[in-house]
């Protein structure tokens, strides 16, 4: 336990680089107020991570004296995590182990101040049952993503899921309900809020079967202020790199015939003969590919924006050889956030009709989840 007096003006310091907060790793609970009641007091521990005399934990013969009142030196703690240093396991709480505790938390603290005010994002989260996996995603799971070039609004996210829905997609339900759903959600808590301008900036995280993933994205094509989030494996983040150039490639069909088909080949490959199985063979097959395939390509948003300007190409494109009454089918294999960017870019009213089909392995293939009309 310390003894030695330290400056005022250094516990101030170290309350401002700690933001009033347990510097323990994990623990960063508030010192100020007590959570319980909310009553406001000063509850914190300031702690020495080299003792303020060479018989304390962690205590040097010369550097004690010289430390005792340096604020590199001094770590605001609850008492929880006090008398955890410094009486129950002091040898598993050596210097380097604090010091980097304590680097850790002000540099966090640095950063998240440091935000400029105007660069508030509101989180959107849109899950779904994915073939029979359940999709788990929650505010506090993902707000750390936002940061340093947005940061949360508030303490919470708009989600626009169905709460502790068992339904799986290989069901005939499935479609309709989570359609019916998106709808009323985005109608209700969305939509309002948009027309009073009170979502500035909206950072969408979203993980659902992939023609749910087109849909959602026809909501938001009026939205200019959006980050579409891609959840990536490799490393485990939902975070983008600097920008990075993909090629798209836009294939025609070879002849015209009375059915047209669209097959997006970024994810993997898709066979024409997947395609004809479901529609026949009377069919023109336009095709959008990148040249590797991959669920884990897309890692900035220059990807996103590119792909969207590539889909543009290929509506205009089909629209003037087909006409605009044709009903295009839609055979995608192709990353979440590019789903999105679909939905995003396509006009109602100006492009043609879309029927969305999934790949469906417990049904054998291709299957149709529904269409998407032009008026």
């Amino acid at each position: 336990m310390s003894v030695s007096y330290i400056p005022e003006k250094t516990k101030i310091l170290l309350w401002g680089k700690s933001a009033g907060r347990c510097q323990y790793r994990g623990c960063n609970t508030s010192l100020y107020r007590d959570d319980l009641t909310q009553a406001e007091f000063n509850q914190c521990y300031i702690a020495h991570i080299v003792a303020d005399s060479p018989n304390g934990p962690r205590g040097h013969v010369t550097r004690s004296k010289e430390l005792k009142q340096s604020l590199s030196n001094l770590m605001l703690l609850c008492d929880t995590h006090h008398r955890l240093i410094d009486k129950v396991e002091v040898e598993n709480h050596p210097e380097d182990v604090l010091l980097l505790m304590k680097k850790e938390h002000e540099d966090r603290i640095d950063l998240i101040t440091g935000i400029n005010p105007n660069m508030k994002s509101e989180i959107i989260i849109y899950k779904a049952s994915i073939g029979n996996n359940p999709v788990m995603m929650t505010y506090d799971s993902l707000k750390e993503f936002l940061i340093p070039e947005k940061y949360p609004a508030r303490n919470g996210a708009t989600d626009l899921s169905i709460s502790n829905s068992t339904s799986v997609d290989s069901r005939k339900t499935f479609w309709e309900l989570q359609l019916e759903n998106l709808d009323d959600q985005f109608k209700e808590q969305v939509l309002p809020k948009l027309r009073k301008s009170e979502l500035s900036h909206i950072s969408l995280f979203a993980m659902a079967p992939i023609p749910l993933l087109i849909k959602l994205g026809t909501y938001l094509n009026d939205i200019q202020q959006l980050d579409v989030r891609q959840k990536r494996r490799n490393p485990d983040t939902w975070k983008f790199n600097d920008d990075i150039d993909t090629v798209y490639n836009f294939t025609t069909a070879q002849d015209i015939k009375a059915q047209v088909a669209l097959k997006i080949e970024l994810s993997d490959n898709v066979a024409d003969e997947r395609i004809i199985r479901v529609l026949g063979d009377n069919i023109s097959i336009y095709s959008i590919s990148i040249n590797h395939p991959s669920n884990d390509f897309v890692k900035s948003r220059k990807q996103i924006i590119d792909f969207g300007e590539k889909i543009k190409e290929a509506f205009r494109e089909i629209k003037k050889i087909h006409g605009q009454d044709v009903l295009l089918n839609i055979f995608p294999a192709m990353p979440i956030s590019l789903a999105i960017q679909l939905g995003r870019v396509w006009m109602p009213k100006a492009d043609v009709s879309m029927k969305i089909f999934d790949q469906n392995y417990i049904l054998g293939g291709f299957v149709e989840a529904f269409e998407i009309r032009n008026f």
